[in-house]
């Protein structure tokens, strides 16, 4: 059956609102980050996320070979730390903006609302991307005491900040 016209569909998933977050990885002992929309919850029991890594994405190999990634949320204030991580290409060294708890788990975007400490559980590939199923260990939220903020979000290929109530 053929699909929908490729660039109608662009279109349609553009007026779809998303949050945005940074997937952080491990390689060769630096920090790459790769900022991404396409993140969802799966289930709270056992808690799980599900991000989409294309083919080319630049932490894509790392993240398999390693079996671990942070999700780091990102704030509005953040804009410029998520165009970097958007620019296509080769790895993006993120070691400057993030900071670690502990010694536990995955290094985190400092200031992001929140962040999720993730082992691959699963992998399906689909087409050209790898869809990854994380299993959340840990989750932080917030900045400490502070209420979180506001979020970072991508609409109509531009980055937004949260409106009003309606």
């Amino acid at each position: 059956m053929p699909g929908a016209d490729p660039e109608s569909f662009k279109y349609a998933m553009r007026t779809f609102a998303t949050g945005v977050v940074i997937v952080t990885v491990e390689q060769g002992g630096r920090l790459s980050g790769l900022t991404i929309n396409s993140c969802c919850s799966i289930s709270t029991s056992p808690p799980q996320i599900l991000i989409s890594l294309a083919h080319t994405a630049s932490c894509r190999e790392s993240l398999l070979a390693r079996g671990r990634f942070g999700v780091s949320i990102l704030a509005a204030e953040q804009r410029e730390l998520a165009e970097l991580g958007a620019v296509p290409g080769g790895p993006k060294v993120v070691d400057v903006f993030c900071e670690r708890a502990d010694d536990a788990g995955t290094a985190r975007i400092a200031g992001a609302l929140a962040h999720l400490d993730c082992s691959v559980a699963k992998t399906f590939e689909v087409s050209d991307h790898t869809l990854v199923i994380g299993a959340v260990e840990r989750a932080i939220v917030g900045r400490g005491a502070e209420v979180p903020g506001e979020p970072l979000l991508y609409f109509d290929r531009t980055f937004h900040r949260l409106g009003e109530p309606i």
